[in-house]
């Protein structure tokens, strides 16, 4: 069984005082691909494509995933907001394409904003659903051609109320019925949601599209509890072609503490390859 570590990072995580620098040490420290996070920009990051693009030539590094919260959650109960965050999904996926990106994270609903329930005939979390497949749906047909996903994002219950397994993104997928709609998987996330994440990440294969990496304390993999060892198990069971990438706080040097992460999660991949001793 086959499968590649291609292990990326956040890069507001990246020490430098701009995009170039932070790439840079990226590169420097190990890693194969940067994530690039709205958080990390003043407008959407759309907006900055030259600036992406001089950095990842500077670099030698791709981006490999989007994680987008400029436009917010697209489920919303106002028509219009919906559609300008519809839009700017649509954009953002667009975007992607243009950078050699795999996919966009969406996380489709998180507090204050809620739904009616409308019990019996319908409660919350049955209306939030048929809104999201209907608007992934929507998605899918706008951005007809392209190659980069949607990776729905289960968070756990402490930050949303509504998708909190990737049992219930898989469910979602399914609806849509469409292969550039995935799930993301977030271990740090499953740590507090899943019973068992090995098995959960195997019953979801066929819609496992990109991981998040972070240890149970939301520090660099390595100074918590995670078993890393058996996911990753998992993950080559499964022949996950995605990316791994890092979202997490980073303590001590980064220059320092960076490096090491990645020899950790290297040193994890390599335990967890199959025992080829029995075949």
């Amino acid at each position: 069984m086959k499968s590649n570590f291609k292990l990326s990072i956040q890069h507001t995580i990246l020490p430098g005082n701009d995009l170039i620098e932070r790439f840079q040490a990226a590169a420097d420290y190990g890693f194969d691909g940067i994530e690039l996070t709205s958080l990390g920009f003043s407008s959407p990051m759309y907006d900055h494509q030259a600036k992406i693009e001089k950095a990842m030539q500077a670099s030698g590094l791709p981006v490999s995933s989007i994680c987008a919260t400029w436009e917010g959650n697209i489920v919303h109960p106002d028509p219009a907001e919906r559609e300008l965050r519809l839009a700017g999904l649509v954009r953002t996926l667009q975007f992607a394409d243009s950078i050699g990106a795999r996919g966009v994270i969406l996380v489709p609903i998180q507090p204050p904003e809620r739904l009616l329930d409308l019990s019996p005939v319908a409660d919350e979390n049955m209306l939030i659903t048929q809104l999201l497949v209907a608007m992934l749906k929507d998605v899918v047909e706008r951005t007809k051609g392209g190659q980069a996903s949607v990776f729905l994002e289960p968070l756990n219950r402490y930050e949303t109320y509504y998708l909190n397994t990737v049992s219930k993104a898989a469910e979602l997928c399914k609806d849509v019925g469409d292969p550039h709609i995935k799930l993301m998987a977030d271990l740090f996330h499953m740590n507090i949601e899943e019973a068992d994440i090995p098995a959960s990440i195997r019953t979801v294969e066929d819609y496992l599209g990109h991981c998040h990496l972070a240890d149970s304390n939301r520090l660099l993999p390595g100074h918590g509890h995670t078993d890393f060892v058996s996911s990753f198990c998992a993950l080559r069971e499964i022949e996950f072609e995605g990316w791994l990438a890092l979202e997490c706080s980073v303590t001590g040097d980064p220059s320092k503490s960076l490096p090491a992460c990645v020899e950790f999660l290297r040193r994890c991949w390599e335990r967890a390859a199959p025992d080829e001793t029995d075949n």
